[in-house]
Order: C-alpha cells, then structure tokens, then sequence
C-alpha cells in the first residue's frame, strides 16, 4: 500500500478511537478492487466537521475554502514518516437536487444515504481501512466484475440532477475498457437528445472532454462521444469529415472522419493537452474546402485546408473557453501541419522561426502521426516520410543550441535598429520615425536570419538598396 492510504488508515484509527465511523469511499475503493493506484484517498465519516476538528491530532489545513459548508473537512496528519493532507467528508444526503448539483442542499445522513447520492455504482463501495470491511450497497462489486458501467438507482434521474455524470459515464467506461449497462447507455442518448449536453457549464464540458482525448484510449472514446450523439452537438466540426472522400493516391484509409481517428490511435500514450486536440482537430478545414476532380488527370483538392481549419479551429476553442494561449498554439499546429514536412528546405531563418515556437515539439508528434495515419497503395500504416529524419535532426541541432543562438537579433547581436539606421541615413534618404524604418528593418533582419552576416559595412549597403527601391529616387551619394 502507498503512504496515502496508510495516512487514510491511521486517521480512520484516530475517528475510531473518538467514536466515530470512518470509511475509505468512491474511486479510491474501486481502483483498489481493480489493482490500479488511487490518486488520493478520502475518509466518509459520521463526524461533524467541527467534531472532526476537536480531535487533537488534526491540525487546520493550510488551506483556506468553503468546502466545511458542505460536510467537508480538510485536515493535516503527521505521523511518523508519515505527513500530509486529508479531506473528510461528513456522511450527507441531498435535499432537493438541482440540475449541475451547484444549487443542491445538502443534510448529514448516514453511510447508506451517502454512497446513493454518488454516480456509478462502481464509485460507491466503502472501505474500512482498519478492518478490512468492504462495504457494497448497490452490487458495484458485481459490476466490477461484470465490467459494467451503472447509474445507481433511476439513470434518468441521475443524469438530471447532474448532467455532467453523462461525460464521467463515458470517461470511466472508456478508461476501464468496460461496457455500459443497456439502461444506462439508453437513459445518456435520451438526455442528449433532450439537451442535456448544453445544460454543462463549458469549462466543465471542456476539461472533460480534455480528459477523454489525452487518455491512451481516446479512438474509443471519441467513438462514443459519437454514438451517444454527443460529437455533433459540442464539435459539429469534426463529424463534418464524415463521408468526405479523399484522393485514394494519399488516403487509401478511409474518408476524413476515418482519418482523424486514426490520428488519435498514432498519437504517443500520454499526448499533450494541445496535441491530443490539435490531432482531432487538424482536418476540420478539410470539408468547407473540398473540390472534386475536374477531369481523369485531376484528383480530390482541399486547397488551403490547413489554413481554414485553423480559423475553423479558433471558433471552436473560443467556444468551448479554452485559454489564448492554448487556442494560439493549437491553431498554429493546424495551420502548420502541412508545412512542417518543408521543414529540411526551408530558409534558415523560417527554420529557426518554426523551431523555436513552444508548440513545435507537438507538431513533430501530430506530423508522425498524420503521416502514420496515411495510408498509400503499397505502404503499411508503419511507413514513414522520407524527411522525417531530416526534421528530427533539425530538432536535435537546434536544442543543442544555446537560446541566443537559438534566435539570432540583428539588434541583440549588432545594434542595428531603427536608432541605428536614421543615424546614418536620416541626410542621405530625409529617413525619420515611420512605417519605412520598419519595413527596411523587417528586410534587414529576415536577410540576417537566413544569412547570418555579421559586417555591419554590408548592411549599410543593403539598406541603401532598400531605401532607393522604396523611395524609387538614388542616394544623393550616388548623383
């Protein structure tokens, strides 16, 4: 057992010894039953909260919230080698349950009335860590075993009074590998139908869903998002790709749906968040840009498919509330998933720009799958593209850089700025403070980064070249 269930242990020892009942309760017992490592352990209790911190040996969390309102104690233990916090809940039982469960009031009951306020019956054994007493109210042992998933009691009802159990329903069967109990699986495709997805607040939609995607079973799961008719509702982008036919001389796979799952399955076991969503979602410019073949020498076109899916993209982030910075760098990843395999041909200073934006380490990884997922006449879905070594090489070499010579600045580097050039242009050209400073700057730095000159005398001279093309008249130097 690890430390944390230890701490659980000792302090169901220390309730036991004031009296009180104490009880290892929800995911923790039920990961326990199936071998898995729980992520913490939390203690059910006929202790009130302020019982619980009458009892000498806690100690006031350092934490400051208001979870006590709701039967929930949070105390630090040390003991021994052992040290940490605990959360305990005062048994309670729900007084008229409101749909979210936000509004919901809550009264202290016994064990019974505790574990029927839960979800899924498999989340509602209670554990003595003492005795070893297991205790099953609702045959979530034999579901266990049966690998079922199961709304406790009437599955419509548990849905209403949370809708937010639909996602949690999924994400446990998909996790577990379990099946869902038949009721169960007809009362979520009812509620969806009834609109009970929209009824989620959206970060909480969201960060489920997050959780779906970066899991090793993801492809499983987005088919069930699919087959309860979740998909269409909260991302009517990706189910467009469905039947959208591709040219069967790169995609012998399948359609656009069939390829972007089969992106989800290449992705690497534990994806990042930007990544897991940036592979969903990279193909969805693909439907709006669809042309068929205009004659038997043409082919199936989504030209600039990658540019529109990521606006495409940006709408359905900001939808679903995800953060700028997240929405920047999984837009970025979509409009570039094409163009990193130009990536060995590229000009040095477009390299090290794609190189060195935050994102691009997933970029690699959705390009690897993206290309895995592409079936071609005569390739197995192993093959790979010939620039890949190439584009890892390029990777390797420049995190072996130091981060200034990761980016080279004409102004870091050689003091040429806009100071720079109306110093020693400012007679010669009547060159002040404007729009022209900056665009002969732009020049000057885009030639610097793929050049990588360091004489100042062949700037001088660039940027008089420059500023005669742009002022369309020749130095008075040269009259």
């Amino acid at each position: 057992m690890s430390d944390d269930y230890d701490l659980a242990q000792y302090a169901s020892e220390i309730l036991g010894k004031n009296g009180f009942e104490a009880y290892i309760v929800g995911g923790a017992v039920r990961d326990l039953w199936l071998g898995l490592q729980p992520k913490d352990f939390d203690l059910a209790t006929d202790a009130q909260p302020l019982q619980v911190m009458a009892i000498e040996e806690f100690r006031q969390s350092m934490h400051k919230d208001t979870a006590q309102a709701f039967g929930i104690t949070r105390v630090r233990l040390s003991h021994g080698r052992l040290h940490g916090e605990l959360e305990i809940a005062t048994f309670r039982k729900d007084l008229e349950a409101h749909r979210g469960r936000k509004a919901t009031r809550v009264a202290f009951a016994g064990l019974k009335d505790d574990v029927l306020r839960r979800d899924l019956t498999i989340n509602a054994l209670a554990l003595n860590p003492v005795t070893g007493q297991l205790i099953d109210y609702v045959n979530g042992v034999d579901d266990l075993r049966a690998k079922l998933i199961r709304f406790i009691g009437n599955p419509g009802q548990r849905i209403r009074e949370d809708p937010l159990r639909i996602m949690r329903a999924i994400r446990f069967k998909t996790h577990l590998g379990f099946t869902y109990e038949p009721a169960t699986a007809r009362a979520i495709r009812k509620a969806v139908k009834q609109g009970c997805i929209e009824v989620i607040a959206t970060d909480r939609l969201r960060d489920e869903l997050t959780r779906l995607l970066i899991h090793s079973s993801r492809y499983q799961a987005v088919l069930d998002l699919d087959a309860l008719g979740i998909l269409e509702r909260v991302l009517p982008e990706v189910t467009a790709g469905k039947g959208v036919k591709q040219p069967p001389q790169f995609h012998t796979e399948g359609d656009v749906w069939q390829h972007q799952l089969m992106v989800l399955g290449y992705l690497p076991p534990d994806p990042s968040k930007r990544l897991a969503w940036a592979a969903l979602l990279h193909d969805i410019g693909k439907p709006p840009t669809a042309t068929e073949p205009h004659d038997s020498g043409d082919r199936i076109r989504f030209n600039r498919h990658y540019a529109v899916g990521a606006e495409i993209a940006k709408t359905a982030l900001r939808r679903l509330r995800f953060s700028n910075r997240d929405i920047s760098d999984i837009a970025w990843m979509v409009y570039n998933h094409m163009a990193i395999d130009d990536l060995p041909v590229m000009r040095p200073g477009h390299q090290r720009r794609m190189l060195g934006h935050p994102a691009f380490k997933d970029l690699m990884e959705l390009h690897r799958a993206d290309a895995a997922a592409s079936w071609r006449p005569g390739q197995t879905r192993h093959d790979k593209k010939p620039r890949f070594p190439d584009i890892e090489r390029l990777w390797r070499e420049y995190r072996a850089k130091t981060p200034r010579h990761r980016q080279p600045s004409l102004k870091r580097d050689m003091g040429i700025d806009g100071q720079w050039l109306m110093q020693k242009f400012g007679t010669e050209f009547g060159l002040s403070p404007g729009p022209l400073v900056g665009r002969i700057l732009e020049s000057l730095e885009e030639w610097y980064q793929d050049e990588g000159v360091r004489d100042k005398k062949t700037y001088l001279a660039k940027a008089r070249q420059l500023l005669q093309k742009e002022t369309g008249r020749p130095s008075p130097r040269s009259l």
